[in-house]
Protein backbone atom coordinates (compact mmCIF):
# COMPACT_ATOMS: atom_id res chain seq x y z
CA UNK A 1 0.00 0.00 0.00
CA UNK A 2 1.50 3.87 -0.86
CA UNK A 3 0.79 6.24 1.33
CA UNK A 4 1.22 9.51 0.09
CA UNK A 5 4.18 11.54 1.22
CA UNK A 6 2.05 14.63 2.54
CA UNK A 7 -0.20 12.49 4.61
CA UNK A 8 2.67 10.27 6.05
CA UNK A 9 4.62 13.78 7.38
CA UNK A 10 1.14 15.30 8.91
CA UNK A 11 0.77 11.93 10.66
CA UNK A 12 4.61 12.34 11.62
CA UNK A 13 3.81 15.83 13.02
CA UNK A 14 0.89 14.45 15.00
CA UNK A 15 2.79 11.87 16.76
CA UNK A 16 5.74 14.09 17.22
CA UNK A 17 3.42 17.03 18.56
CA UNK A 18 0.80 14.57 20.88
CA UNK A 19 3.02 11.77 22.27
CA UNK A 20 4.98 14.25 24.46
CA UNK A 21 2.53 15.74 25.73
CA UNK A 22 0.71 12.40 26.55
CA UNK A 23 4.04 11.54 28.13
CA UNK A 24 3.99 14.55 30.43
CA UNK A 25 1.22 13.56 32.64
CA UNK A 26 2.58 12.19 36.00
CA UNK A 27 0.33 11.19 39.13
CA UNK A 28 2.12 10.32 42.15
CA UNK A 29 1.71 6.15 43.00
CA UNK A 30 2.67 6.31 46.14
CA UNK A 31 1.87 8.62 49.61
CA UNK A 32 5.53 9.63 49.65
CA UNK A 33 5.54 10.73 46.11
CA UNK A 34 2.72 12.85 46.49
CA UNK A 35 3.67 14.34 49.81
CA UNK A 36 7.46 15.13 48.36
CA UNK A 37 5.19 16.77 45.39
CA UNK A 38 3.52 19.13 47.39
CA UNK A 39 6.63 19.77 49.79
CA UNK A 40 8.54 20.63 46.60
CA UNK A 41 5.84 23.31 46.21
CA UNK A 42 4.39 21.74 43.05
CA UNK A 43 2.18 24.00 41.07
CA UNK A 44 -1.75 23.79 42.38
CA UNK A 45 -0.70 22.39 45.64
CA UNK A 46 -0.64 23.63 49.32
CA UNK A 47 1.34 22.65 52.19
CA UNK A 48 -0.20 24.19 55.65
CA UNK A 49 1.06 23.34 59.10
CA UNK A 50 -0.86 23.82 62.21
CA UNK A 51 0.19 23.13 66.02
CA UNK A 52 -2.77 22.29 68.35
CA UNK A 53 -3.17 22.62 72.15
CA UNK A 54 -4.25 19.29 72.25
CA UNK A 55 -2.33 15.77 73.48
CA UNK A 56 -1.51 13.77 70.39
CA UNK A 57 -3.32 10.53 71.59
CA UNK A 58 -6.13 12.64 71.64
CA UNK A 59 -5.80 14.31 68.52
CA UNK A 60 -5.49 10.71 66.66
CA UNK A 61 -8.31 9.29 68.76
CA UNK A 62 -10.93 11.89 67.82
CA UNK A 63 -9.58 11.67 63.51
CA UNK A 64 -10.19 7.73 64.30
CA UNK A 65 -13.25 8.25 64.99
CA UNK A 66 -14.33 10.38 62.21
CA UNK A 67 -12.50 9.69 59.01
CA UNK A 68 -14.73 6.33 58.64
CA UNK A 69 -18.06 7.45 58.87
CA UNK A 70 -17.42 11.33 57.40
CA UNK A 71 -14.99 11.08 54.15
CA UNK A 72 -15.09 6.50 53.78
CA UNK A 73 -17.91 7.66 51.17
CA UNK A 74 -18.86 7.37 47.41
CA UNK A 75 -20.58 10.08 45.86
CA UNK A 76 -22.75 9.65 42.83
CA UNK A 77 -23.59 12.21 40.26
CA UNK A 78 -25.87 12.37 37.33
CA UNK A 79 -26.47 15.11 34.67
CA UNK A 80 -28.87 16.07 31.83
CA UNK A 81 -26.79 17.49 29.23
CA UNK A 82 -28.35 16.39 26.12
CA UNK A 83 -27.63 13.15 27.20
CA UNK A 84 -27.44 11.20 30.94
CA UNK A 85 -23.97 11.30 32.26
CA UNK A 86 -23.34 9.38 35.23
CA UNK A 87 -20.44 10.01 37.47
CA UNK A 88 -18.81 8.97 41.05
CA UNK A 89 -15.58 9.72 43.21
CA UNK A 90 -15.39 7.13 45.75
CA UNK A 91 -13.40 8.72 48.46
CA UNK A 92 -10.71 6.64 50.85
CA UNK A 93 -9.43 7.73 53.62
CA UNK A 94 -6.63 6.12 55.86
CA UNK A 95 -5.31 7.47 59.14
CA UNK A 96 -2.27 4.89 60.90
CA UNK A 97 -0.12 5.25 63.64
CA UNK A 98 3.57 5.00 62.35
CA UNK A 99 5.06 5.42 65.78
CA UNK A 100 3.86 6.21 69.47
CA UNK A 101 4.21 9.95 67.84
CA UNK A 102 3.86 9.95 64.64
CA UNK A 103 0.51 9.13 62.63
CA UNK A 104 -0.20 9.55 58.87
CA UNK A 105 -3.20 10.43 57.22
CA UNK A 106 -4.11 10.23 53.54
CA UNK A 107 -7.06 10.81 51.46
CA UNK A 108 -7.24 8.76 47.73
CA UNK A 109 -10.20 9.18 45.44
CA UNK A 110 -11.41 6.72 42.56
CA UNK A 111 -12.94 8.68 39.82
CA UNK A 112 -15.73 7.20 37.55
CA UNK A 113 -15.20 7.37 34.56
CA UNK A 114 -11.41 7.82 34.82
CA UNK A 115 -9.07 10.45 33.28
CA UNK A 116 -7.70 10.13 30.14
CA UNK A 117 -3.73 10.02 30.04
CA UNK A 118 -2.69 8.80 33.59
CA UNK A 119 -2.81 5.21 35.72
CA UNK A 120 -3.99 6.18 39.21
CA UNK A 121 -2.66 4.09 41.59
CA UNK A 122 -4.26 1.46 43.62
CA UNK A 123 -7.07 2.73 45.84
CA UNK A 124 -7.22 5.80 43.58
CA UNK A 125 -5.70 9.43 42.83
CA UNK A 126 -3.84 11.07 45.67
CA UNK A 127 -5.74 14.08 47.05
CA UNK A 128 -4.77 14.80 50.37
CA UNK A 129 -2.27 13.84 53.32
CA UNK A 130 -1.64 14.47 56.56
CA UNK A 131 1.41 14.18 59.05
CA UNK A 132 0.76 14.16 62.57
CA UNK A 133 3.01 14.45 65.35
CA UNK A 134 3.64 15.11 68.74
CA UNK A 135 4.78 18.75 69.36
CA UNK A 136 5.56 18.58 72.98
CA UNK A 137 3.13 17.74 76.41
CA UNK A 138 -0.62 18.65 75.18
CA UNK A 139 0.11 19.78 71.78
CA UNK A 140 0.48 18.22 68.24
CA UNK A 141 1.31 19.49 64.85
CA UNK A 142 -0.46 18.36 61.54
CA UNK A 143 1.36 19.16 58.45
CA UNK A 144 -1.55 19.17 55.41
CA UNK A 145 -0.71 18.19 52.11
CA UNK A 146 -2.95 19.46 49.72
CA UNK A 147 -4.14 20.61 45.96
CA UNK A 148 -4.76 24.60 46.22
CA UNK A 149 -7.98 24.11 44.37
CA UNK A 150 -11.02 21.76 45.48
CA UNK A 151 -10.99 19.67 49.07
CA UNK A 152 -11.39 22.43 50.91
CA UNK A 153 -14.48 21.21 52.75
CA UNK A 154 -12.13 18.23 53.83
CA UNK A 155 -9.19 20.04 54.69
CA UNK A 156 -11.08 22.74 57.00
CA UNK A 157 -13.01 19.64 58.89
CA UNK A 158 -9.76 17.83 59.64
CA UNK A 159 -7.70 20.91 60.87
CA UNK A 160 -11.35 21.25 63.19
CA UNK A 161 -10.94 18.14 64.26
CA UNK A 162 -7.40 18.54 65.24
CA UNK A 163 -8.13 21.19 67.53
CA UNK A 164 -11.35 20.22 68.57
CA UNK A 165 -13.69 22.52 67.51
CA UNK A 166 -15.87 20.44 65.67
CA UNK A 167 -16.59 16.92 64.49
CA UNK A 168 -19.22 17.84 62.09
CA UNK A 169 -18.91 16.07 58.63
CA UNK A 170 -18.22 17.65 55.62
CA UNK A 171 -19.81 18.09 52.44
CA UNK A 172 -18.41 15.77 49.76
CA UNK A 173 -18.62 16.67 46.16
Amino acid sequence: MRVALPAAFFALGLTVLFVPVALAIWVPQTRAEFVDAVAKGTKGSKMETLVVNRGFDEVVRTLESRCAPCLDVKVERVANVGYVERSSSDYNPELKRVGKDRAEFTMQVIHRPRGVGHTPPPNGLYVMAADIKRAGAGRTEVILYRPAMGFKNISKALMQWAEGTSTDCPKMK
